[in-house]
């Protein structure tokens, strides 16, 4: 009973805080010191922490934690792994209870901290995912990886090293398949960076921004 009037009170709250710049239902949760930048949705049973840019939003059950860029779109069941254990020279044992202080099997031997065991890419982020990137169902995301803007990331895939932009990648590990567009036409896009126009502008483009031959005739930098 305590623990649903605790979630509740944090739903309001929340729903309070956040209500004009992000749309969730009860079951998500959002943690703490997240920012949004507006047009943002999380759906059913999602955790959010971190940085959601504009436009973006997170599919079900997913759970990410990261710096995420504007117009992505998050998929179900998508998951940033924070954690990791040490499994190579010189430690002998992957166990937390000889190198961790947060006692995960309810104690530890060690007295100090020996290993870091959240990936991070900055002191801030775990994850970072840039502008209008896709990633689909299933997704793992190792900590500490960033994507680069307009990359596709295909269902059931494990990512552990970085993304380029606009690649295509999938597979376990997730390796590059193809690219969306050709050099030239990347180089352009990322030049021109579309996404951080107003809405008000993008809604008057949209013929520009569903062509891309078109946008890049009339907006070649």
């Amino acid at each position: 009973m305590y623990y649903l009037l605790k979630k509740i009170l944090h739903f309001f709250y929340t729903k309070n805080k956040y209500r004009k710049t992000v749309n969730f239902p009860f079951s998500a949760n959002i943690g703490k010191g997240s920012s949004f930048e507006g047009m943002n949705k999380l759906y059913t049973k999602s955790h959010f922490t971190g940085k959601l840019g504009f436009g973006t939003y997170v599919g079900p059950r997913s759970d990410i934690t990261g710096y995420i860029g504007k117009y992505c779109s998050i998929g179900p069941d998508v998951k940033i792994i924070e954690g990791t254990h040490p499994f190579t020279y010189p430690f002998t044992s992957t166990s937390p209870v000889f190198y961790s202080l947060k006692k995960q099997n309810g104690s530890t031997f060690t007295k100090v901290q020996v290993f870091n065991e959240k990936k991070e890419v900055n002191e801030h982020y775990v994850c970072k995912i840039g502008n209008d990137c896709w990633i689909g169902d299933r997704v793992l995301i190792i900590g500490g990886v960033t994507i680069e803007d307009g990359a596709v990331i295909l269902a059931g895939s494990i990512v552990t090293s970085n993304v380029p932009s606009y690649a295509i990648v999938g597979g376990i590990p997730a390796k590059v398949i193809r690219y969306r567009f050709e050099s030239e036409m990347i180089e352009f896009l990322l030049k021109f960076k579309w996404w951080s126009y107003s809405p008000i502008w993008l809604k008057k483009n949209l013929h520009l921004i569903n062509d891309v031959e078109e946008l890049k005739k009339v907006h070649d930098v």
